[in-house]
């Protein structure tokens, strides 16, 4: 089991500032006997490649000689066959591996299922997780599985946040100290680093944000290399700033009101 707590001590009746996931061999240890699960004789040649903190698996590994098949289904209904099958044949794919994803089912939303970029036929299935009362953010909460048209699984991967219920609960706990406009307020003047085209570094600097730019409270998982062995789990604000020139996205700490990070404004969210 993880330890979820403050990673400080917090004084007495002081509400802890983010939750932490911390590293456990236990969870590697079970990901690692599901792995055994997904992929049979292969697991002892083929080890995966499991992320650091949450123990899911990042990439299939390059080792594999036959790769892990969705399940074969059988739809009676002609006219939604197809699209039907694919959708129950992933479905009972990730019930097998989700100890591997870190996941829950019922925590998964299929967003897309699309063409993959490698072509051949192979098509990718997208899914978000959505464990916490706010939507994750910073590439966390990401499963996503390529497939062939021979039912092979060709790519799997998860960043996903594992122990969703306890995490509930210690993020439930952290004060909400920072309204929204005081979030917006808080990044006047300010400068930010973010990764821009081709995952080169940029930096803004801010004018005073529309205290409507604040869009909706987060949970942002942040892993700081003085402690790689935990990930905190921050309740924050999303504001948008930037302008239409350079629009981004800042995420502030609602208990503390630090800038924990930013990233460009996905383009389906800039209008």
């Amino acid at each position: 089991m993880s330890r979820t707590a403050s990673p400080e001590q917090p004084r007495a009746n002081q509400p802890p500032p983010f939750a932490v996931l911390a590293a456990s061999d236990e969870r590697r240890t079970a990901a690692l006997a599901a792995w055994e699960t997904v992929v049979g004789r292969q697991a002892a040649a083929a080890a995966p490649e499991l992320r650091p903190v949450t123990a899911t698996l990042a990439a299939l590994p390059s080792g594999l000689t036959d790769y892990p098949r969705l399940p074969l289904v059988n739809i009676e209904d002609e006219k939604s066959r197809s699209e039907e099958e694919t959708r129950e044949a992933l479905r009972r794919f990730l019930a097998t591996a989700a100890p591997l994803l870190g996941v829950e089912l019922k925590h998964l939303s299929l967003l897309e299922v699309s063409d993959a970029p490698a072509g051949g036929g192979a098509r990718r299935a997208r899914y978000q997780q959505n464990p916490f009362p706010y939507p994750l953010r910073n590439g966390y909460g990401v499963v996503e599985m390529t497939f062939t048209p021979d039912q092979r699984v060709v790519g799997l991967s998860s960043t996903a946040v594992p122990e969703a219920g306890t995490l509930t609960r210690a993020l439930a706990s952290v004060p909400k100290t920072l309204t929204a406009e005081q979030a917006a307020q808080a990044l006047a003047n300010r400068t930010v680093t973010y990764a821009g085209t081709g995952g080169a570094a940029q930096t803004l600097t801010l004018t005073q944000p529309d205290p409507a730019s604040a869009r909706q409270l987060v949970v942002f998982p942040l892993r700081r290399d003085a402690d790689p062995s935990r990930l905190e789990l921050h309740v924050a604000w999303e504001v948008s700033a930037g302008g239409p020139g350079a629009p981004v996205l800042v995420y502030v700490d609602v208990a503390t009101g630090d800038v924990l990070g930013a990233e460009p404004r996905p383009a389906e969210s800039q209008n």
